[in-house]
């Protein structure tokens, strides 16, 4: 199966509502979707979203240059077989861009499996589990409006929520954990997610004072550069320190768990760069007894797919995910979207991802379209 054209569209699908969080705000999804054509007539699909400003340094546009411009004059031509050889090529190609060359691999890896008849999951070496747990998600906000959030998402069946903190004013924050817990009560989990908003000595502060909350885990208290910061606030133990911004890349992974600087580790697809570094996370992190939790809060149908098939191989991966994304959108480039209405996602049937780019959602939503790259 011979690869033919490489063809890219940046979107931007607006949100139902500013989602806000420590480092920036999303008021929609902004996506580079990305589909692969073969000789035999398959077309793969693969995605990756723009982060805020902080999260990443990449945006739809260099994105889309980079694939239009360099993986795709690689990949034209190219007998598709396998995924791995290729990534590597891909790596060699243009170092970094992770965002970039997850769109890419995904959609290697959707050619591939409906080309062999076979989902994601089960070329990952899956399923462990076909459905997964959600968490809420709640931007930041006036902290009755995010007790009501949440208590709204508990009524629907969530079970685990997580809440956006990071601000300056720690007081503020803590009253936002506290009316969240009061509105939802002792047998919900509760998530925070700071977005490297604190510095060292602000995030010392705010975790003594959610020791009496319950606190399942406290995301990326301080920046990534902050890696001694990260290793003191998890030694202290009174929340776990989970590891985001921290850890893009394997490397990342093996550095941050060598200096206990972590007791958890979230993996969103885009920011690793595709599954195989993906998996190379997960086999580093299962050696040292590490945690893992995949998903992330903005997201189409797609990409939440793409991360369902990765949360349901492998059984270190924790089954509360936090592909929630769609939920956030007032549309999809997927049709129909997934039902995450309840707080679960029954993982996609069929090959490949078991979703695909609808080609009316990529024309409604498309802001450039790029120049296929063909044979």
């Amino acid at each position: 199966m011979k690869i033919t054209k490489v063809e890219t569209f940046q979107v931007s699908v607006p949100s139902k509502g500013d989602y806000k969080m420590a480092r920036g705000t999303h008021d929609s999804l902004r996506s580079l979707a990305v589909r692969i054509h073969t000789d035999e007539g398959i077309v793969g699909c693969g995605e990756a979203h723009q982060g805020v400003a902080g999260y990443s340094a990449e945006t739809t546009g260099t994105m889309d240059s980079v694939v239009s411009g360099v993986y795709g004059p690689l990949l034209v031509g190219r007998e598709l077989v396998g995924v791995e050889q290729i990534a590597l090529d891909l790596l060699i190609a243009r170092r970094g861009n992770l965002f970039a060359r997850c769109a890419v691999e995904m959609a290697l890896f959707d050619a591939l499996g409906r080309a062999r008849g076979m989902p994601v999951v089960e070329m990952l070496g899956g399923p462990v589990r076909s459905r997964l747990e959600l968490s809420g998600s709640i931007g930041i906000d006036e902290p009755g409006v995010m007790a009501e959030k949440a208590a709204t998402m508990v009524a629907a069946g969530y079970r685990t929520i997580k809440v956006k903190v990071g601000m300056p004013d720690l007081a503020a924050d803590l009253n936002r954990v506290r009316a969240v817990r009061k509105a939802v009560g002792d047998n919900v989990a509760i998530r925070l997610d700071a977005n490297s908003g604190y510095s060292p000595t602000d995030a010392l502060i705010f975790i003594r004072g959610l020791a009496d909350l319950a606190i399942e885990y406290l995301e990326q208290p301080v920046a990534a550069e902050h890696i001694d910061a990260m290793a003191k606030l998890t030694r202290i133990g009174i929340v776990p320190i989970l590891a985001d911004e921290s850890v893009h890349t394997p490397e990342d992974a093996y550095r941050f768990i060598s200096a206990g600087a972590t007791d958890a580790i979230k993996i969103k697809i885009s920011k690793v760069g595709g599954y195989i570094a993906a998996r190379k996370i997960i086999d580093i992190a299962e050696s040292a007894g590490i945690k893992l939790v995949i998903g992330q809060g903005i997201c189409s149908s797609l990409e939440a797919a793409a991360e369902a098939h990765l949360a349901c191989a492998y059984p270190h991966v924790n089954p509360v995910a936090e592909m929630v994304g769609p939920t956030k959108l007032k549309g999809d480039l997927v049709d129909p979207p997934l039902d995450l209405r309840n707080g679960y996602l029954e993982l996609p049937e069929g090959p490949g991802l078991g979703v695909e780019f609808s080609m009316d959602a990529l024309k409604r939503y498309s802001v450039t379209t790029g120049k296929p790259v063909m044979a």
